[in-house]
């Protein structure tokens, strides 16, 4: 793991009264999940179901995909280590900036590991590689690939194998989840996280879905009993309840688009363009991690230093959108801090 991440206030002596550093939906968790959960509390006094068997056929019920065409992970990023794991040594493309581990895990299993910048990238590049991961939405650029040209570039790259993380599909308009294509597409894993529309990212809780030939690869290093019995009780909840679950996407990237051009009027910053609930911007006067400091001593906020992901610069921040008095209390100490 990269040091430095989102959602660390746990390094801050003070109370944070306004998290804009974590892309998990500001709601939080739901009352009924969270009495749901505490009423299986006893379940932690005995084994879960080892594979999250039960789980496992409700999201592929849910998905309208076949018996063992999905695997339940402790989060999305255990799903990302296996796949490192299963494909030990393999040559990989991440396409960047992006989120750390899945170079992390690829160069702790001896994969051969280069990059390509995600605003090079067109439906015909061609990728010579065994493994390429592509997140869409992207963290932490916002940008997200249109299902036309991602297909397309799938298709054109057919024997290289696709690692596309999904966690912040139900955050967007600009892009469609590919999961009712993987019936056809044979070189494609799609990585799903519960945890950022569903408010659970304590639990852990997300799966990999693919063709079961190509799951099954993976499925073979991944160890009994990784999810626990709340996280997968969790799980069931949600599949049981898919609507009240739904983003509220368009009135999101609404208050998105107001906090986005909020930051853009202050000539102090450099806002990058967004497809969905979080964007970048740069401050043009000092670094990242200074404002970062700033705003936890003197607001109580909590940003994101973006500064270290891999092609991102000292000034890269990335903020998540919230709800419009949390909104306007980080337009209001931004002003603060350029006249500082």
């Amino acid at each position: 793991m990269i040091q430095g991440h989102g959602d660390d206030a746990y390094l801050f002596d003070r109370p944070i009264v306004a998290d804009f550093s974590s892309n998990v939906y500001y709601g939080g968790m739901q009352e009924k999940l969270v009495q749901h959960i505490a009423g299986h509390i006893r379940d932690a006094g005995h084994y879960p179901d080892p594979e999250g068997g039960r789980l496992q056929q409700q999201i592929e019920q849910r998905t309208e995909l076949t018996p063992g065409m999905v695997m339940v992970t402790n989060g999305g990023t255990e799903a990302i280590y296996l796949v490192a794991q299963a494909f030990r040594g393999a040559s990989t493309t991440v396409v960047v900036p992006t989120f750390a581990e899945y170079a992390d895990a690829c160069k702790l299993h001896g994969h051969e590991v280069s990059y390509f910048f995600r605003e090079k990238l067109e439906p015909d590049t061609r990728f010579i590689t065994d493994l390429v991961f592509i997140c869409n939405p992207n963290n932490p650029t916002a940008q997200a690939m249109n299902e036309e040209a991602l297909l397309q570039l799938i298709q054109f790259n057919n024997r290289s194998t696709f690692i596309i993380d999904e966690a912040y599909i139900e955050f967007t308009r600009n892009a469609d989840s590919l999961l009712p294509h993987l019936h056809r597409l044979h070189n494609v894993l799609v990585l799903r996280s519960l945890t950022k529309s569903c408010c659970i990212p304590g639990l852990r809780l997300g799966y990999l879905a693919g063709q079961k030939a190509l799951l099954d690869k993976v499925r073979a290093f991944r160890m009994p009993w990784s999810v626990n019995s709340l996280a997968l009780e969790a799980g069931h909840y949600i599949m049981d309840h898919p609507a009240a679950f739904e983003v509220p996407v368009d009135a999101l990237l609404g208050d998105t688009y107001q906090l986005w051009e909020g930051v853009r009027k202050m000539p102090e910053f450099r806002v990058h363009p967004t497809h969905t609930h979080y964007f970048l911007f740069e401050t043009l006067t000092g670094t990242a991690a200074a404002l970062k400091l700033w705003l936890v001593n003197n607001y109580g906020i909590l940003i994101r230093d973006a500064s270290n992901f891999y092609g991102l610069e000292q000034g890269h921040c990335r903020i998540t959108c919230r709800n419009q008095e949390d909104n306007t209390l980080l337009l209001t100490a931004l002003r603060k801090w350029t006249l500082s």
